[in-house]
């Protein structure tokens, strides 16, 4: 084992980094994906099933964004919403619709990805103890692959249904909205787009968050999706072995499920409950000692907290020297990791950590408009209001928009732009803007009036997914005070009957010629997908006698 961090030789430009029990998968600022260690289920997905103590390239993948593996099985998602998956396939976990693959290695299995059947929508995936997850465009979950523990979300695992597999990717149950997924061993989890954390799978540690714990053999140590108790506003999720943790916006961090190896970090390795004959916390619990960590990663039985400045913290199981402070001690508290500077990210898996070092670009997300709505991706970021989140340069992020109840998405603009998907390349820093609603907080950026051509130019501004503008010009007449009353009325009733309608008017500048000497008002409003600025922007001017105003100006 290495105690304190080393460099992986042979890589560069990578942008992830995906550990499993025995191999590991590093995705390329190039879309290719690369793998090293054990092979004999074809998890590097080379053609082989030769082992390799160094990185090899995986057969066939040239635009991936995302890779993701657990034991014996891998997954990469494509730009284009597909889902890759090689290595074993005795339990459906390469959702090809059975568990026979083409190869025998030495049971069945592929050893180069296949496409899962089914899938062209996916904005994310995760690999658990062979099982596969993957979040939908449509904010849905799907599973598919072993179900003894109930990990496709039915509730009832094999006890229950008679099967110990499915297959073919299924729904998960009562799941919408989500944002991010995070497969741990025996249990899913889902960041939902108002911030709750949904769980489902084995519940005999107390992993699943709801003050529960299941652990009777009668039906199985399960439950369906149930909501984490006490959680509101998360940002950020990540599912181990047999715990879980949440980023909420203040901060702090948040842990639940299974403590002996002291990876809730609560200074003990006992917990609050216990779960069976195992000490546990059954609801979150706050995690000591980190504060605004900007990315965290969970291993089987160990924690890692990246610093906003580029250092690690580790906390938990440590026989295999995982949390990298020299030792094979164990920890309830977060140690710094010795040796790491400029980290951009963290992963994690059984025995093993990881820190990709470089530089990290800002992802800088915004809302705009009359409604509302969150902006959440699978790397953790979830976004009710404006936020910001930094990654690692390179990587490729997800963003998907979900609108508040009653309100619409009409569309990103900046890094990326529509109604669907977003993919944003960290090749630089990065802004994203989301609009829900009609537009709100359109603004005249300039002003012209020349009175001796008799024109008035305006140009103007509104944020987020504008489709164009309408404009209207009201004229208003002469106003001398000599003038009689009356005139003026029938003057402002003929105007209010012949009020002009608002038209469309450009993208962003509007100008009127040849116009009558007076006063007029102009008015102008954003439009988008779903309709107009209810407050117009509104500038008064008047066209003068080009004499009349130099003899004002002298006097």
């Amino acid at each position: 084992c290495r105690k304190t961090p080393s460099p992986v030789s042979g890589l560069s430009d990578v942008t992830q980094v995906a550990p499993a029990e025995t191999h590991t998968l590093a995705l390329l600022a190039n879309g290719t994906v690369v793998a090293w260690g054990y092979n004999g289920n074809g998890e590097l997905g080379n053609g082989s099933t030769d082992e390799s103590n160094t990185p090899v390239a995986v057969s066939g993948i040239s635009n991936a964004v995302q890779v993701s593996a657990d034991y014996s099985h891998s997954l990469a998602l494509l730009a284009d919403g597909r889902v890759m998956a090689w290595g074993e396939n005795g339990y459906g976990q390469l959702g090809t619709g059975s568990t026979e693959g083409p190869e025998e290695c030495p049971t069945s299995c592929s050893i180069v990805p296949r496409p899962v059947p089914g899938l062209s929508d996916a904005v994310a995936i995760s690999a658990g103890n062979g099982y596969s997850l993957a979040l939908l465009a449509n904010g849905t979950v799907v599973a598919w692959g072993f179900d003894e523990d109930g990990t496709i979300g039915d509730g009832t695992g094999h006890q229950g249904s008679g099967c110990r597999c499915v297959t073919s990717p299924t729904p998960v149950p009562g799941v919408s909205d989500a944002m991010a997924i995070s497969a741990g061993s025996y249990f899913g989890a889902a960041l939902l787009a108002d911030g709750r954390v949904m769980d489902w799978g084995a519940d005999y540690e107390g992993q699943l968050g709801n003050g529960t714990s299941k652990t009777t053999e009668a039906t199985c140590n399960c439950l369906g999706p149930v909501v984490v108790s006490g959680l509101s506003g998360a940002t950020a999720i990540v599912a181990g072995g047999y715990h879980a943790l949440a980023l909420l916006p203040d901060g702090t961090l948040k842990g639940w499920g299974y403590n002996g190896d002291g990876e809730l970090a609560t200074g003990s390795f006992t917990g609050p409950e216990s779960c069976g004959a195992d000490p546990c916390s059954k609801v979150p619990l706050t995690v000591a000692g980190v504060s605004g960590p900007a990315g965290i990663a969970a291993g089987v039985f160990h924690t890692l907290a990246l610093r906003s400045d580029g250092m690690v913290d580790a906390w938990g199981f440590n026989p295999w020297g995982q949390l990298g402070d020299g030792t094979t001690n164990s920890a309830n508290h977060p140690l710094l990791v010795g040796g790491l500077a400029g980290a951009s990210a963290v992963a994690a898996h059984d025995g093993e950590s990881f820190a990709l070092l470089g530089p990290a670009q800002t992802l800088s997300v915004g809302l705009a408009g009359a409604g509302a709505g969150s902006v959440g991706g699978p790397a953790g970021i979830l976004c009710p209001s404006g936020c910001s989140f930094r990654y690692p340069q390179g990587a490729v992020e997800t963003l998907r928009a979900e609108p508040a109840a009653g309100s619409g998405f009409a569309g990103f603009t900046g890094g990326c732009t529509g109604t669907g998907m977003c993919r944003v390349a960290m090749s630089q820093d990065q802004s994203v803007t989301a609009t829900f609603g009609p537009p709100r907080g359109t603004k005249i950026t300039h002003a012209k009036v020349n009175n001796r051509r008799r024109s008035a130019t305006f140009r103007f501004t509104a944020p987020g997914a504008i489709t164009g503008y309408q404009c209207k010009l009201v004229g208003l007449g002469h106003h001398r005070r000599h003038r009689h009353k009356g005139a003026r009325r029938r003057r402002a009733a003929l105007r209010r009957t012949h009020k002009p309608a608002f038209g469309g008017c450009g993208q962003a500048r509007k100008t009127y010629k040849h116009l009558r000497r007076g006063r007029y008002i102009f008015r102008v409003r954003a439009v988008d997908i779903l309709g107009v600025d209810a407050k117009p922007a509104v500038r008064r001017f008047a066209i003068k006698h080009p004499r009349s105003a130099k003899h004002r100006h002298r006097h």
